[in-house]
């Protein structure tokens, strides 16, 4: 498995736990609140020192494994690889924000656009991550 793999699953893992985090944050407040809640600072924040202390744990641990694959350049191979991902979760990202302002046409609600566009950015990277693996696994 090459090192630009191993990342892909790094950070497909830290997308994930970050935005259960928010979700779930949104969601206790929801609860709360009765009613969609405003944009958390705080949650944001955590969110995003999530997604950090696991990449740099999980980098560190994956770059141990072969100091000289995390190194190498990307070959060819590689970025077919990230450009074919990030072109389909680039046009996942698009749908997803056309659907937020559709949202937000109907239910004229700004907290529910931003927590929904929030939610298509960490859903299309989730993507990107495993369309990377997915490429990778299939020997693209």
């Amino acid at each position: 498995m090459s090192f630009q793999e191993k990342s892909a699953w790094v950070m497909c893992f830290a997308l994930i736990v970050s935005g259960a985090f928010y979700a779930w944050t949104v969601l206790a407040l929801a609860n709360v609140l009765q009613t969609v809640p405003p944009p958390n600072a705080g949650g944001l924040a955590m969110g995003v020192i999530i997604i950090v202390a696991i990449a740099i744990f999980g980098h560190a641990v994956a770059a141990l494994g072969n100091p000289a694959d995390a190194n190498a350049p990307e070959d060819e191979r590689d970025r077919l690889v990230v450009w074919r991902a990030g072109n389909l979760s680039g046009v996942l990202l698009g749908a997803l924000c056309m659907l937020s302002i559709v949202s937000y046409a109907v239910f004229e609600n700004g907290h529910l656009l931003f927590h929904a566009l929030v939610a298509g950015l960490v859903i299309s990277q989730i993507a990107e991550y495993a369309l990377t693996i997915w490429y990778y696994r299939r020997g693209v």
